[in-house]
């Protein structure tokens, strides 16, 4: 495509997670993304499938407009399940369209058309929140918690927003709100606040400075009272959370979690030995 327009087309780099509206449009609301790929080997069970040992597979349907949309597929367990969305259950036998109290209308109109893609066999089974019959549970590992969102006073759910909060030199708050977000995106060095519309979770990095730490709670709280929707900041909580010590309403809100996450990843230390012994390959040379 690049030689057949000359070398004039524009590249954009775009991660799994972070793509951005204009991207999301091109797909008008049935963009589908799957677990596995290099990692699986591409095997597959069945013509229609991703790898899974067990042939069972789980997808969340969330979008705040026909155009954003998309389906993901997320570890088939309780805790990933959410009210705010649609779920699609794939089991070897059947398929079933969990509709949560809060999912919207794009999200139960995008997660019928999804669940033709995703298995062409069988006819889907709807299962309102609450009403789920054993053999749901039963694929999933047994009845389990998850995150309940769902105001059942009717005020609007609100889409998710992250937010990154560090100290400058200068000692002044920078705040960046990071969209499409995942759990790679906390970082730990600083604070981040997460407001998911219910409550707001201020969540602290276990090398966030004292600094950090309470500037990040006051920006939670100017956050909420300057907030332009109908929530009430004496109803609305706060939480304060510690990296490690996170609750399910908190985890279930990224597209997936890794408890495991920052054990694996290399600590600033070691991320610092590395470049100074790059820089002195680099001088020797």
């Amino acid at each position: 495509m690049d030689s057949k327009l000359g070398g004039r087309a524009v590249q954009v780099r775009v991660t799994q997670g972070h793509e951005p509206r204009h991207f999301l449009r091109i797909f008008k609301g049935k963009m589908v993304v799957f677990l596995g790929g290099k990692a699986s080997g591409f095997r597959n069970l069945r013509d229609h499938d991703t790898y899974d040992a067990d042939g069972t597979r789980l997808f969340q349907v969330r979008g705040t407009c026909p155009d954003d949309v998309r389906a993901v597929q997320v570890r088939e367990v309780p805790s990933s399940l959410n009210s705010d969305d649609v779920f699609i259950l794939e089991t070897p036998n059947a398929s079933y369209l969990w509709i949560g109290k809060g999912a919207n209308d794009e999200e139960k109109e995008m997660a019928q058309t999804a669940v033709h893609l995703l298995d062409p066999v069988h006819a889907p089974i709807t299962v309102n929140e609450g009403d789920e019959p054993s053999e749901f549970w039963s694929s999933l590992g047994g009845e389990g918690e998850y995150k309940k969102g769902y105001d059942g006073r009717g005020r609007p759910l609100l889409v998710p927003r992250l937010f990154h909060c560090h100290v400058s030199p200068a000692g002044k708050l920078q705040v960046e709100e990071i969209t499409h977000f995942k759990q790679e995106d906390l970082d730990e060095d600083d604070v981040m606040v997460l407001d998911s519309g219910d409550e707001i979770y201020v969540w602290f990095g276990n090398k966030a400075s004292e600094d950090e730490r309470q500037m990040g709670l006051k920006m939670a709280e100017e956050y909420l009272k300057s907030d332009p929707t109908d929530r009430s900041h004496e109803l609305t909580p706060i939480f304060t959370l510690k990296q490690g010590d996170e609750p399910v309403s908190f985890t279930s809100l990224f597209p997936s979690w890794n408890a495991s996450l920052w054990e694996s990843l290399p600590s600033y230390e070691d991320m610092k030995n590395k470049v100074a012994a790059e820089n002195a390959t680099i001088r020797t040379e």
